[in-house]
């Protein structure tokens, strides 16, 4: 070393006299730098804002790892989980956006891309519900309509891949103040898939594809132990034979498949239906109990020719008007359906 050498200088030399190569260890530095900063890049985007794919390719999970699909809600406001208009990888999870009810919102709003994600994953992060959208059903918002396409792309794959985890996120500013009905969501659940699996024309169970959780999440913490728990589900789950082309290959399917036969609008006639049905006889249900209940004690139901054919005909009035529109129907008439 030389008195007053500048200090990379120091360090070429030094490699020059350990090495007696400086250009190679210069060469070799050139190389690591570039995989030093892609290690620390952004996520990789498999699908750009346009719903066209990009030519990334799938990184393949090691360490025993499994892939969780984190499929987002643009439209909830204050989306603990992250949100994206694109569908990037990062760390074995896939994060595409959900499916939107309007119309203009483009081949992603469809929710193609969160069904390819599903389908390929281990376990399925459904985020951006809200208590008011638990209240009002599933089966009528954005999530509804995801979950329709996620069942609908695993009904059309030709063989069962296995149970998989389905967490569903309901976002709550203080989980102590509610409760969350963990068995009315599986039932809603249930129905969506029942209601795709007519549409599609199978007889398969819910139970055999996925295994539904749900809880709340109100803090980071509690998103953090979600996706740990998601990443340990995904784990026990198999991975796809080529994981590079598993996403691209299962986004080209559920799209060309939405663009011949879409189930969602099925599906969503068919929960109208039953819908229509439950209003129809919860209606009528307490009139009935009320004849039912003279009857049981000797008494007559005075006019019950008329008055039963009256709330006949209510009811099919009732029903009629509710399934006008999975009819094709736009608006209600005075014929019946």
């Amino acid at each position: 070393h030389q008195p007053h050498q500048p200090k990379h200088q120091f360090c070429l030399d030094f490699s020059s006299t350990m090495t007696g190569h400086p250009t190679r260890s210069l060469s070799i530095r050139g190389l690591l730098l570039p995989l030093i900063v892609a290690s620390a890049s952004a996520a990789t985007t498999l699908v750009d804002s346009s719903g066209s794919l990009t030519k990334s390719l799938l990184p393949s999970p090691t360490g025993g790892d499994g892939i969780v699909a984190l499929l987002s809600s643009p439209g909830t406001p204050g989306n603990l989980f992250s949100s994206s208009t694109t569908v990037t990888v990062e760390n074995n999870i896939i994060s595409a956006p959900g499916a939107s009810l309007e119309e203009s919102s483009g081949i992603l709003g469809r929710g193609v891309a969160s069904a390819a994600a599903g389908s390929i994953a281990g376990a399925v992060v459904l985020t951006g519900v809200t208590l008011a959208d638990v209240e009002v059903g599933l089966d009528g918002t954005r999530h509804g309509r995801t979950l329709a396409e996620l069942f609908a792309s695993v009904l059309r794959m030709e063989k069962k891949e296995g149970v998989k985890t389905l967490m569903i996120a309901v976002q709550s500013d203080s989980a102590d103040d509610v409760s969350l009905d963990t068995e009315d969501i599986e039932e809603v659940v249930e129905e969506i898939f029942d209601s795709v699996a007519a549409a599609v024309g199978v007889d398969d169970e819910l139970s055999d594809y996925f295994s539904i959780q749900s809880t709340f999440v109100s803090t980071s913490e509690d998103v953090a132990k979600v996706m740990s728990e998601a990443q340990s589900a995904a784990k026990s789950s198999s991975l796809p034979k080529s994981v590079p082309t598993a996403f691209s290959d299962m986004y080209k399917r559920v799209t060309s498949a939405s663009d011949d036969a879409d189930p969602t609008p099925v599906a969503e006639a068919i929960l109208a239906c039953n819908d229509a049905y439950s209003r129809a006889s919860r209606t009528s249900r307490a009139k009935i109990a009320s004849w039912k209940h003279r009857i049981s004690r000797n008494l007559l139901v005075p006019k019950f020719g008329a008055r039963s054919s009256a709330l006949l005909t209510r009811t099919l009035d009732l029903f009629d008007r509710d399934t006008m529109a999975a009819a094709g129907f736009p608006f209600g008439g005075g014929e019946g359906v």
